[in-house]
């Protein structure tokens, strides 16, 4: 056979017969730069995250378990786990109050009147409670939910929550018309 026509022998095998998968020696030092530069883009996030709060809340996630289900690709890919670890080391740097929260139901829970609203499938992307008619992004109602249980975590309650005394995120409230 003659060589570079797909066949035993030829030069388009030999990566394949090196077990690297045909990339040569370069496979690992490629593998070891998109490393890099996913830790460098997590170390800048989570410098910017600290620049913008003094508290920071994370859902405790069962990263084991998501490796193994529909998405594990794209979790590993993502690098959660990684980015969790350097957010936890940043924040202790830079003097960040970096907790995590209890992950279930983060999505079910209504934040505004806390009553479990129930499960949704992936294509409901509106959060909206029958109980108290609040409406909101689901993935909104889920980040006030982790915020509701980290604050509870160091001393707030829902209580100074509703009187105004929401300390780390910015209350949403519409400009007085002039």
């Amino acid at each position: 056979m003659a060589r570079g026509d797909g066949g035993m022998g030829g030069w388009g095998d030999r990566g394949m017969a090196r077990g690297d998968g045909g990339m040569g020696r370069g496979g690992d030092e490629l593998y070891e730069r998109i490393g890099n530069i996913r830790k460098n883009y997590h170390w800048e996030l989570a410098h910017n995250l600290c620049d913008q709060a003094g508290m920071i809340f994370a859902e405790d996630l069962n990263l084991k378990g998501l490796a193994k289900g529909m998405l594990s690709k794209h979790c590993l890919d993502a690098g959660w786990g990684q980015f969790l670890q350097i957010l936890s080391q940043c924040c202790l740097k830079r003097g960040v109050f970096f907790h995590n929260v209890d992950a279930r139901k983060t999505s079910q829970i209504c934040p505004n009147c806390l009553v479990e609203t129930g499960k949704k499938t992936l294509a409901e992307r509106v959060h909206s409670c029958s109980n108290c008619g609040y409406t909101t992004d689901r993935d909104v109602a889920a980040a006030q939910v982790v915020a509701i249980r980290g604050l509870a975590a160091v001393g707030h309650t829902v209580k100074m929550l509703s009187e105004g005394k929401f300390i780390g995120i910015p209350e949403m409230k519409e400009s007085p018309l002039l």
